[in-house]
């Protein structure tokens, strides 16, 4: 993760506090946050995927089992939610949930957001690590 140079010492403490039933929240679409979760703001540089860089060394470090995504990727980012699927390493349990469940499990059950320079509605990924909430 340290090699990549994407993540920095903020992303791996959040990481490293995370328990098997914690969720994460990974990049930007615009939704409000919490007060009370924990919120890396991820400068990218270089206009690279900012979500990617991100998401591949966070999927491997938090040994994801399961990724959800709002229902409304399908119509509003077909094409953000095809690129993203395929980073996804095979046997990724995948789930789209409707928008309104989605802003709840944010809010509500994950432990931090990383938001990404990236700026594509709805474009959060929610990965869950170790046993499923």
């Amino acid at each position: 993760m340290k090699k990549s140079g994407i993540l920095n010492k903020e992303i791996c403490n959040l990481i490293g506090s995370m328990g098997h039933t914690d969720l994460l929240v990974v990049s930007d679409s615009g939704l409000p946050i919490a007060s009370d979760r924990y919120r890396i703001d991820v400068s990218i540089v270089g206009g690279k995927p900012g979500v990617f860089d991100v998401l591949d060394p966070v999927l491997e470090e938090l040994e994801v089992e399961k990724v959800i995504f709002s229902e409304e990727m399908k119509t509003v980012s077909p094409k953000c939610l095809e690129e993203t699927m395929k980073h996804l390493p095979e046997g990724i349990e995948v789930e789209f949930v409707p928008h309104v469940e989605f802003k709840e499990l944010t809010n509500t059950k994950s432990k931090g957001v990383i938001r990404t320079g990236e700026q594509i509605p709805y474009s959060s990924i929610i990965l869950v690590g170790g046993v499923t909430y």
